[in-house]
């Protein structure tokens, strides 16, 4: 279950900086823009909770919660960059 959970935050988040960075001309709905912002939260919540755990247990790897850590802090870095430049903007 917590593999599932990393695996999906991977995607999700590997979506989202594809999605931004390649521009595809697709305006995300403010209702998207706050899921996917509840999204990047809780993914690093869960990275974080799943770090702390694997100290306890010493045969887990933690590459794919830090993955999912780094990525989830540059997506949501991200998306607080574009919405601060879209409100000064007023777009």
């Amino acid at each position: 279950m917590k593999k599932t959970l990393l695996v999906l935050s991977v995607i999700v988040n590997l979506v989202y900086l594809i999605h931004v960075l390649v521009d595809l001309g697709i305006k995300l709905s403010n209702v998207m823009n706050v899921t996917f912002g509840l999204i990047f939260v809780v993914s690093i919540s869960g990275s974080i909770y799943f770090l702390i755990q694997s100290r306890e247990n010493p045969g887990y790897h933690p590459y794919l919660s830090l993955t999912v850590f780094t990525l989830s802090i540059a997506s949501i870095g991200w998306f607080a960059f574009i919405n601060y430049l879209s409100l000064i903007m007023g777009v």
